[in-house]
Formats: structure tokens, C-alpha cells, sequence
């Protein structure tokens, strides 16, 4: 028996007309027709307000019909109803938006998860060198990543055509790995900081260079926080524009973000 045909049953067996029924509970009485008659869907509100003059919980009812087919549906009849509908709604279905809700903050969090898991059970081992130098002139940096048993996962070369020299690396709590060093390949001077980002699988995320003109080195990075980083580097100070006998190197300290901008 649908809920439209129900409610007519209950009324008739308590002696009341359409009639008296929407004077006793402010609900029009063409609406009472058209929900007898099966036509329209009664909200929670008129349910609620319907079932009290008739003495039954015509809203527990309602989820019973349909062949017993669950229906997550609210239906407001008015505007100034809606927290009160809400509130029925919430208590009907609370397991269910636990699960949703649930759901939705393991996306948002997906990436701290991800990178909690990966870095639990990564046991492997990160090593930063200099290699390749020809001559004064010529090196490169390898980062070179090898599992808990010694055995190489990949190695990672970094520099270009001329002299790059290797600092320190750190691991990000994503996973990644932030290399500090010192290049004359890149870079607005003779030589700049030289800082690179690489996955975990050795791919080369991106590559960013600090300094002036003059010879400026990266030497060490250290994790602040979450997201920020210290780089110590010296900063080439000369009395001339260029290089000579009067060039001190001064202490150089400056933090970096996630993605290598400069705090």
C-alpha cells in the first residue's frame, strides 16, 4: 500500500474529513488531496505533520514502500522546514553519510596517506657524488639510489657541459629528494647555487639556480618544517666587479619552499 492510500485509511478510521485534517495541521487542503490520491511525494514536514494529528510515524513509513527499495531522497515542502527535515534525514541515514564523509576525507588526505605509506616501507639509501671530472673544468653530480641490500635502484646524473659540484641532499616527506650544489653551467654568474628536485623514481621534478655574477656555492640543506628548507652556501663579496685577489667568500643563508621559491 502506497503512503498516499495509508494516510487516507488512518483518516477515515479516526472520523476526520479532508477537510478537518488541514485545518488541524495547516496543511492545504488540495495538498492533502493530491497526496491521498498518490499524486504528489509528501515531505518530511507534512509526514510529520499529518502523522501527529493522526497519532502515527507516518515518516518511519514512508521508507517501507517501493517493494522495500531504499530511497536517500528529502523532499521540502518549505524553506523555513528544511533544518527540521534535515535533522530526520541525518537520523535515518547517519551510517550511511559516515561512510560518504569518510570517503571523501581519504581523497582529501590521498596524498598525505600516500606519501605516510611510501615513506614507512622505503628502506632504500640516497648517495650524492661528484664524478666525472676530466679536468677543473668538467664534473658532474650523480645521486645514486640503492636499495636496503647495496644494490643500485638508479642513478641520477645532474649538471651540464661545465663544472658542477656536489653539496648534500635531503629527503621531502613526500618522498622526493632536494639537491644542493654548485654549478657553472646554469646560472647568472661564474658559479651558482644549484638546487634540484628529484622523484623517487629518479625522475628530475625540477632544477633552479641561486647567486649573482660573481662565484656563489651551495654547500648544505636542512629540512626547517614540513615545507621549508635551509640552504647554507657561501656568496662571493669582491672589491671590483670582477674577480680578484680582494674577493672574500661570506657565509650565504637563505630558505627555499617545496618547489624551490625562496622564503
Amino acid at each position: 500500500m502506497k503512503i498516499g492510500e495509508h494516510i487516507k485509511d488512518i483518516r477515515v478510521s479516526k472520523g476526520l474529513t479532508q477537510v478537518e485534517l488541514s485545518e488541524q495541521n495547516g496543511i492545504a487542503l488540495r495538498t492533502i488531496q493530491r497526496i491521498e490520491k498518490n499524486e504528489v511525494t509528501p515531505s518530511i514536514y507534512s509526514l510529520n505533520a499529518i502523522g501527529e494529528i493522526l497519532g502515527v510515524k507516518l515518516n518511519e513509513m514512508s521508507l517501507k514502500e517501493n517493494n522495500k527499495k531504499f530511497e536517500f531522497r528529502i523532499v521540502v515542502s518549505n524553506v523555513n522546514n528544511l533544518f527540521e527535515d534535515s535533522k530526520v534525514l541525518f537520523k535515518r541515514n547517519w551510517r550511511i553519510l559516515l561512510f560518504l564523509a569518510s570517503i571523501a576525507t581519504f581523497f582529501i588526505l590521498f596524498s598525505e596517506i600516500k606519501s605516510l605509506v611510501y615513506n614507512f616501507w622505503d628502506d632504500s639509501k640516497v648517495t650524492l657524488a661528484t664524478i666525472n671530472c676530466q679536468s677543473q673544468n668538467e664534473c658532474d653530480i650523480e645521486l645514486t639510489k640503492k636499495n636496503a641490500t647495496g644494490k643500485i635502484i638508479w642513478k641520477k646524473t645532474i649538471g651540464g657541459t661545465s663544472y658542477d659540484k656536489a653539496g648534500q641532499v635531503v629527503k621531502t616527506k613526500e618522498g622526493d629528494y632536494l639537491v644542493v650544489g654548485s654549478t657553472s653551467s646554469f646560472g647568472k654568474g661564474n658559479y651558482d647555487v644549484l638546487i634540484v628536485k628529484v622523484s623517487p623514481s629518479g625522475e628530475l621534478l625540477w632544477q633552479k639556480t641561486y647567486g649573482d655574477f660573481l662565484n656563489d656555492y651551495g654547500l648544505k640543506i636542512s629540512l626547517v618544517n614540513d615545507d621549508l628548507y635551509l640552504i647554507e652556501a657561501t656568496k662571493q663579496i669582491c672589491k671590483t666587479v670582477n674577480v680578484s685577489n680582494d674577493c672574500i667568500d661570506q657565509e650565504w643563508l637563505f630558505k627555499i619552499d617545496d618547489e624551490g621559491n625562496i622564503k
